[in-house]
């Protein structure tokens, strides 16, 4: 995770000098050795001081004689040395140049900056990510430090990691955080399902100072809950692509934690294993070798037929035949490529709605304007699929992660289809049998449906009325082209049925 960390004021603390006679010279006032001495919260807590002191071969005195001192400091016998009682004892009690205030300062100069290891720097930048976003964007559940701390008490000059890890975030922010950060999305699915756990609990409840979460809890949430293999987790980041930032909730990121590879998703897998055993089926029925692009069983009573449009069912069914091995082959990877991630995000069964609805509006363009061939293939639900991203990105459009690029990316893919279909139609010297108009109606019904099912949490006003219309120009599209299959006035232009 490769992440810039935003400058924070740091402490390096005045220069000390040494006097001939070995003494640390008096050159820092009480406030610099606090501040050194401090973890973040106005207190100095006894039995933690000494693990949090870099140890070198000139403070092995130092460090002990310094933890004795404070001792006297602590007037309550509490562990701790408050924040008022160490600048009464420094500037009381500790004579000017006295071994006591040197040993203090030595002490404060070697004190550990709270860098951390290399197994936890990923998540102190993630960290520091999150306190910064609270503090750019304030709110009334942030903690008030003030009721804690004295007024004149500077949190600012607290050395630099020692101001993060000190820190306390309300479980809310974190959610903000992860729901509207471009940076949330890096972090693994099952640490920000953790966290919007903690959040969901601690919104059920009446909060206090003990419902804030601080560092080593983040690190405790980050270091155990972040083993998941690295292909599942771009699985999952892949399927965060799709789905806009508002909607990467909770809910949303255990499916996509408990419902990613294993097990798969459900329908385009189911129907990709169908379209296989079809087509091995037929392989073997014919009992010829299937070429690259044939032969296809137009006997078939699943195929597309012309002359026998009055069997409804061939107008889906057709999407399970398909004519060679290139042909299944490509269809397979990209109703798997584009489907998944969609499946994933917005449940199977809207992708069902999509596929299926392209697959049907497919067959009736094709039956309308191309009305002697015959049609078998899945391209009208795939192209579906491919294009409902349009509709898709179109309605979710400010909450998209990298619109433009996906928009870019969509418009090529649209592009090179329908160059090669214009090429294919009117200036190939040997057109193939590609059924653009399939590939076209199913296009559309991706578009349309897409708008209509996909899930658009955050609905505008005007994607209401994009709703309504998508639907409305949908079905009169479908409507359109089955009253003409069954009512067309124009004497000859279908094949005669057959029975």
């Amino acid at each position: 995770m490769d992440m810039e960390m935003e400058a924070r004021p740091f402490i390096t603390g005045p220069t000390m000098g040494v006097s001939p006679e070995g003494r640390v010279q008096d050159s820092m006032e009480w406030a610099e050795v606090w501040y050194r001495l401090d973890e973040g919260r106005g207190k100095i807590s006894l039995d933690t001081l000494e693990g949090r002191i870099r140890r070198t071969v000139n403070n092995a005195q130092a460090i002990p004689q310094a933890i004795a001192i404070l001792q006297k400091a602590d007037y309550g016998q509490t562990g701790c040395v408050e924040y008022r009682d160490f600048r009464h004892f420094y500037n009381k009690m500790l004579p000017e140049s006295s071994w006591e205030r040197a040993v203090l300062m030595r002490a404060a100069l070697d004190v550990e900056d709270m860098t951390p290891t290399m197994e936890e720097v990923t998540w102190m930048d993630v960290w520091t990510r999150v306190v910064d976003f609270a503090h750019r964007k304030p709110s009334k559940v942030d903690f008030d430090w003030r009721w804690l701390l004295p007024s004149d008490y500077n949190r600012q000059r607290l050395l630099h990691y020692v101001y993060y890890r000190s820190e306390l975030i309300h479980p809310s922010r974190i959610k903000d955080w992860i729901l509207t950060s471009k940076d949330a999305d890096r972090i693994p699915n099952a640490v920000a399902i953790q966290l919007l756990k903690k959040a969901a609990t601690v919104e059920k409840a009446d909060t206090n100072r003990d419902g804030y979460v601080e560092y080593e809890e983040f690190l405790r949430f980050a270091m155990v809950t972040s083993s998941a293999s690295r292909r599942s987790e771009v699985f999952r980041r892949g399927a965060l692509v799709v789905l806009p930032r508002n909607e990467r909730t909770l809910e949303t990121r255990q499916y996509l934690e408990e419902y990613s590879c294993c097990p798969p998703p459900f329908f385009l897998p189911l129907v990709s294993l169908a379209e296989v055993a079809v087509f091995i089926y037929y392989a073997v029925d014919m009992g010829v070798v299937i070429g690259p692009n044939g032969p296809c069983p137009t006997y078939s009573p699943l195929v597309y037929h012309p002359q026998r449009r009055y069997e409804a069912w061939r107008f889906l069914s057709y999407a399970l035949i398909h004519s060679g091995w290139v042909h299944l082959v490509n269809n397979l990877v990209v109703q798997v490529f584009f489907g998944i991630l969609l499946e994933m995000v917005h449940r199977w069964w809207r992708v069902m709605i999509v596929y299926m609805s392209g697959v049907a509006a497919g067959a009736i363009a094709h039956s309308v304007f191309t009305p002697t061939s015959y049609l078998a293939g899945a391209s009208g639900g795939v192209y579906a699929v491919e294009y409902a991203h349009l509709g898709n990105l179109f309605m979710n459009w400010p909450e998209m992660e990298m619109p433009w690029l996906q928009l870019v990316v969509l418009l090529l893919l649209i592009s090179v289809d329908f160059g090669y279909a214009i090429w294919d139609t009117y200036f190939a010297l040997e057109p193939s049998n590609t059924g653009h108009m399939a590939h076209f109606g199913g296009a559309i019904a991706g578009v349309l449906v897409g708008v209509v099912v996909l899930r658009n949490l955050e609905k505008e006003t005007w994607e209401k009325y994009c709703w309504w219309f998508s639907l409305a120009l949908f079905v009169l599209v479908i409507a359109s082209g089955v009253l003409l299959n069954v009512f067309l006035p124009v004497p000859g232009y279908f094949p005669e049925d057959v029975h």
